[in-house]
């Protein structure tokens, strides 16, 4: 059921981010002060494959102090998410284990885990 409301959630909020230009940002890193790079959900949905339940496409955008788009990665870098233990991210056919103990904005392998899995379901 969680995974069923979390793709309606999903695939909600890629359709309205879309018209409105603006993607779900799920981590930020800070580079000098003045930059910083963000990571968008931009698509997700049900995982294909079973040991996982999100299939997202992430992009990755740079920013400047005042929140001007200086870059936006035309890429579409894919990842799968598994909510249960072990918690995982799957990128490139590598498996990356989270630690949950790790604090939000340290890991961004973590924040897309966190985002995708922690969301509040009501």
């Amino acid at each position: 059921m969680r995974r069923v409301l979390l793709c309606l959630i999903l695939c909600a909020q890629s359709a309205s981010t879309a018209a409105a230009s603006e993607l779900a940002i799920f981590h930020t890193a800070s580079f000098g002060g003045s930059r910083s790079v963000s990571l968008s959900l931009a698509e997700g949905g049900p995982a294909r494959d079973s040991a996982f339940d999100f299939d997202v496409v992430i992009t990755l955008s740079e920013f400047n102090g005042d929140g001007t788009v200086l870059y936006r990665d035309g890429g579409r870098h894919q990842a799968s998410v598994r909510c249960v233990a072990p918690a995982m991210v799957r990128i490139n056919f590598a498996d990356y284990v989270i630690d949950l103990s790790t604090r939000p904005g340290t890991d961004w392998k973590h924040d897309l885990w966190a985002a995708l899995c922690t969301a509040p379901v009501s």
